[in-house]
């Protein structure tokens, strides 16, 4: 049978003897009842009793006046009233009162008490649970909010604490899952009571919701075994349930949400805990937030301030470090005249002696001392140039050479000292071999190389100096090698030996280091091998002077206006190319391209009179964008002018050696410019005698007239220079060949454009005739040519409208001559060609 508060609290409102009769029933039927009849007393028996129902026991007339009372009283106006008409005379009195049920007799009591507070609890539960979602989004909304924690834990606490009635709700925060202590944040019971320190030891529900991250829910606090330790404290505060509610976030515990009550009938039921479930869960993800925004707030200020330190210390020391740069530069300075001094002495003294009665060995030394004496005299030069600072950087002055002489010359200086040593020095130069280049910096690395050769050559030993011209698609180039009979160097430590930090055997020393720098300012390659007989060679190659044609430029025919020529030019600067073209309009129509890929296109498009472009340019250097021009029959008569705004570097050399018809440094000035522009125009092969030759020199340098690309003599001497460099550098290197299904008779003009688009541009491409194509792919493996070569293939069958078939090899290990691997691959023997 259900309890009096299970069943229901019912206010009986009748006069005594009828109040008492029906307080009789109810209370026999399971129900807590009262009865009154005056207004007087009302309120403090619905304190003690708070009723669920109410029920009228009365006259229509009373009833009414009671009725109005009952809905000014604020614990009565939300409560069903139900209208006992059994002892009333006519029940249409009554249909006026705006009651919530009759009853109509004795039976129909309990039903109708029951039915109605069916009916009000149902309603209360849902008012209830509208009120908490209310509630709930509201704090919601604070915490997804750009509101403070504080403000926000300020607003939980305070709707918790409405919602479930309790007289205290507070938030907790530890710091980790062991924390020995703990901070109330906030609290509803006093609002100002924040940021108080707690020991989670004197509080044992919430310590074993910490160590358990569950939920501790205290029912009766006054029985309850785990408040054992703490009951005496909780009597004077008349304590009855507790709720403590874990913060975690992501398996992070934060702290804990405090419910307690200490009212006399109220408690914590399963709707407050489910309450307290949902808050707690967007309170600890906004916790967490907070947290991590303040752990990213003190790292940047910590960076912020690490930057602002480290700052200090780099101006610091970069104070410090101009102060000894200025140190060594007046060092250097001051070193550099005191030398010059005493060099001009002894060059003074040294032309005296010429000038005297000598021997021909002591006139051959004097000589010597004197060219000797002129080379060091220029070393301090450069020396006191560099000490003007910073700014000055390595240069060189070029001048027409003949390396060959220039080998036999170091080779005379240094007899006597091979002598001493017991080597035979000798030089192999037959052949006038001419270049562009600075000849004190060529003359180091040549004494550099020999003096390191006769140190280490056997005793008795044998240095040998020799030049050999090599054939190259972008022109030729001079081999000079430096052989010795010594012990040689090991191949692992060949790559070691021009390392200015490390030496090789024996110590090479800091001078094969400036010799690979001065062989690189010049476009050259430099490397030490180790022959299968024994000895050591150092080789390296400098770019030969190539002759540039220098026709006049036809003349147009009598009356007939002259047309102003077109010039191209190519600058990726905005400024500077505006300069150019306002320069240049002045004489001649201009067109302007942003980099070296789109000067090419036009260039090729257009078929300018002239090209002005810069050496460093985006996507295409200017260098490689003139190498490129030259190499193609429709663009090879085009005279190309370069600049740079770096001065006296080895681009000036590969410049003119490329092909390029002069070589400006900027800043420039414009009457130089449009003087220069003007001789280079001058230099234009116009007629078809000229273009004959020029397809005549494309044959003699490697290249296709009819296609632009490599040809098989071409295509050797480039697969050979590639094939050496991999083997020297253990580098990847594949070579592919691309045959038709039948011959090709009449080649595409397009072809070689079509081509080019498809692959890098270190990569080489030759027809070797009858539409037979062989790509070379260096520093590229046989997975990587083959993605290459399967995106080229398609556009060759377009253009050609026959299918091809391609092979390909890594042969950067292969010890074939070149001819070989490309017969290997399928390419046609040079009879076919």
């Amino acid at each position: 049978m259900l309890s009096s508060e299970q069943r229901g609290r019912v206010l009986v409102l009748a006069a005594k003897a009828a109040g008492d009769a029906l307080v009789e029933r109810l209370t026999a039927s399971g129900y807590q009842c009262a009865s009154t009849e005056r207004e007087t007393g009302l309120a403090e028996m619905v304190d003690q009793l708070q009723p669920e129902v109410v029920l009228l026991a009365v006259t229509a007339k009373r009833a009414a006046e009671l009725l109005e009372t009952v809905r000014k009283t604020d614990k009565l106006q939300r409560l069903p009233v139900l209208v006992d008409q059994g002892r009333a005379r006519s029940a249409e009195a009554f249909k006026r009162l705006a009651v919530d049920d009759f009853v109509r007799g004795a039976d129909e009591l309990v039903p109708r008490l029951e039915s109605a507070l069916r009916a009000w609890r149902l309603k209360e539960r849902e008012e209830r649970i509208r009120m908490r979602m209310g509630m709930l989004l509201e704090i919601t909304q604070a915490a997804t909010s750009s509101l403070e924690l504080e403000e926000i834990l300020r607003i939980a606490v305070e709707k918790v604490g409405q919602v479930t009635g309790t007289d205290r709700c507070s938030v907790v925060l530890v710091e980790g899952s062991h924390a020995r202590t703990a901070t109330v944040v906030a609290t509803q019971e006093d609002p100002s009571l924040v940021q108080l320190d707690i020991e989670v030891a004197r509080y044992p529900e919430l310590r074993r919701a910490l160590e358990t991250r569950q939920p501790v829910l205290i029912e009766e606090a006054q029985r309850d075994p785990l408040m054992a330790e703490v009951r005496t404290s909780l009597l004077p505060q008349g304590v009855k349930s507790i709720l403590v509610q874990p913060l975690i976030c992501q398996d992070d515990l934060l702290g804990a949400l405090f419910l307690r009550v200490s009212k006399g009938e109220a408690s914590i039921g399963r709707d407050e805990q489910e309450f307290a479930e949902a808050v707690a869960g967007v309170l600890a993800n906004s916790i967490r937030n907070a947290r991590l925004h303040t752990a990213v707030k003190k790292k940047r200020e910590d960076m912020e301030l690490a930057y602002v330190e480290r700052y200090r210390e780099l101006t610091d020391a970069n104070r410090r470090l101009k102060e000894l740069n200025r140190l060594k530069d007046e060092i250097i300075a001051v070193c550099s005249h005191d030398l010059r001094a005493p060099l001009q002495v002894l060059l003074g003294h040294g032309r005296l002696l010429l000038e005297g009665p000598l021997e021909a060995q002591q006139k051959q030394s004097a000589e010597a001392m004197i060219r000797q004496g002129r080379k060091i005299l220029t070393l301090v030069e450069s020396l006191l140039e560099k000490g003007k600072g910073e700014a000055a950087r390595l240069s060189i002055e070029p001048r027409v050479l003949d390396v060959a002489q220039l080998c036999r010359d170091a080779v005379a200086e240094l007899e006597i000292l091979a002598a001493e040593k017991a080597v035979a020095l000798r030089s192999e130069c037959p052949d006038s071999l001419m270049l562009i280049g600075d000849e004190v910096k060529l003359h180091e690395v040549l004494q550099n190389l020999i003096s390191n050769a006769i140190q280490h050559a056997s005793e008795p030993g044998s240095v040998v100096v020799r030049t050999q011209r090599l054939s190259r698609p972008d022109g030729d180039a001079v081999r000079v090698m430096v052989s010795d009979n010594g012990v040689g160097i090991p191949p692992d430590e060949l790559h070691l030996v021009f390392d200015r930090y490390r030496h090789g055997p024996k110590g090479t020393g800091l001078g094969l280091a400036i010799c690979k720098e001065f062989v690189e300012l010049h476009g050259g390659e430099i490397w030490a091998e180790s022959p299968a007989d024994g000895g050591c060679t150092f080789v390296f190659t400098l770019p030969l002077a190539q002759e540039a044609a220098r026709n006049p430029r036809p003349q147009p025919a009598p009356g007939a206006a002259p047309e102003q020529p077109r010039v191209l030019v190519v600058e990726d600067e905005p400024e500077i190319a505006a300069v150019l073209s306002e320069v240049l309009r002045s004489k001649y129509r201009v067109e302007v391209a942003r980099d070296g890929a789109e000067g090419l296109a036009k260039a090729r498009a257009s078929r300018p009179d002239l090209v002005v472009m810069d050496v460093f340019l985006p996507k295409l250097d200017g260098l490689d964008a003139a190498m490129a021009l030259k190499s193609s029959s429709d663009t090879a008569h085009i005279p190309v002018i370069l600049l740079s705004a770096h001065q006296g570097v080895a681009d000036k050399v590969r410049a003119l050696n490329l092909g390029a018809v002069d070589y400006m440094a900027k800043p420039f000035n414009a009457v130089e410019l449009l003087n220069r522009t003007e001789r280079a125009l001058k230099l234009r092969q116009g007629d078809k005698e000229q273009q004959d030759k020029t397809n005549s020199l494309q044959r003699r340098t490697g290249s296709d007239p009819a296609t632009g690309l490599l040809d098989r003599r071409g295509l050797l001497l480039r697969l050979e220079q590639e094939v050496a460099r991999s083997r020297r550098y253990h580098r990847a290197l594949t070579l592919a060949v691309l045959r038709p299904d039948r011959d090709l008779d009449a080649m595409p003009p397009n072809m070689g454009d079509v081509m080019r688009k498809r692959v890098r541009h270190p990569d080489s491409i030759a027809h070797l005739g009858l539409g037979v194509f062989a790509v070379v792919l260096p520093e590229c493996n046989a997975d990587a040519a083959r993605t290459v070569i399967n995106r080229l293939m398609p556009d060759v069958e377009k253009v050609t409208s026959i299918e091809y078939r391609a092979a390909m090899a890594d042969v950067s290990q292969d010890s074939d001559p070149v001819e070989k691997l490309l017969e290997k691959l399928g390419a046609p023997p040079p009879e076919v060609h």
